[in-house]
């Protein structure tokens, strides 16, 4: 110990301040590391949840980049199925219109030959009368002493008959 004492050493003085360290430590580690180790912990954890945040949303970001690529594959493809739908129907109408105006132009040619048929026959009608009244005018001058008048409408039926056997 004299040794201590020559180079200036109280060991009085070092054991007390080493128990003043010591106690000094304890309540640094107590009181201050605990509070500080705490706080790292923290940002720590808070540092790894935003990591994993950031790659959460990174994962969802992408999944709803492939969601909307679909939908948009969806929706692309229902358009063309509209339009092609659409073309169908078009092309539906308009053969049904075709077809409508084709029926329209056929009853019309019918009503137009049904026109005529009866225009024919009327004047058919009206030549017999006209051929009917000349033949007998002319028969009655010219035979008028020698036939009968019996003989005479039978004459002008067998005429009639005759015409209209060639006229059909």
């Amino acid at each position: 110990m004299d040794i201590l004492n020559t180079l200036g050493i109280d060991i009085k003085s070092v054991i007390i301040q080493g128990v003043g360290f010591l106690i000094l430590l304890f309540v640094l580690k107590k009181y201050l590391f605990g509070k500080i180790s705490a706080m790292i912990k923290a940002r720590t954890e808070e540092v790894k949840n935003t990591y994993a945040k950031t790659e959460q949303d990174r994962v969802d970001a992408a999944n709803l980049v492939k969601e909307y690529q679909k939908k948009l594959a969806e929706a692309e493809a229902s358009a063309a199925k509209k339009v092609q739908e659409a073309i169908n129907e078009g092309r539906k109408l308009s053969e049904e219109l075709f077809k409508r105006a084709h029926h329209e132009v056929e009853q019309m040619k019918v009503r137009a030959q049904e026109s005529i048929d009866r225009e024919r026959n009327k004047a058919i009608a009206e030549i017999r009368s006209q051929v009917v009244a000349l033949s007998i005018m002319a028969s009655s001058r010219i035979i008028q002493q020698t036939i009968s008048h019996q003989s005479a409408e039978k004459l002008v039926d067998d005429f009639i008959e005759e015409i209209g056997v060639l006229s059909v």
